[in-house]
């Protein structure tokens, strides 16, 4: 397999883990979507404070906080599809 690829589906593998474990967290709060959103904006008010003083640093920073925005959205995604009656 090449490296890059390995790479790539090491990270898709890890952020399922990551989403995986947080939902399971999550879903027995009553308020677990608006815990999502809280903590996916903290998360991302701590990473807008990474020392963006060169540029190859702010692009990492915002493609630190691109992804995280996402992988937050998701989880609050996953949990709101949880809250629809069958």
């Amino acid at each position: 397999m090449d490296e890059v690829v390995d790479l790539q589906a090491q990270i898709v593998s890890l952020r399922l883990s990551v989403e995986g474990l947080w939902l399971s967290v999550l879903r027995s709060d009553p308020n677990a979507v608006a815990q999502a959103e809280r903590l996916g904006q903290e998360n991302v008010a701590t990473i807008g404070q990474i020392d963006a003083s060169t540029p190859d640093a702010k692009i990492m920073r915002d493609a630190v906080v691109r992804h995280t925005e996402q992988l937050w959205g998701s989880i609050g995604w996953q949990l709101r599809q949880g809250d629809t009656p069958a």
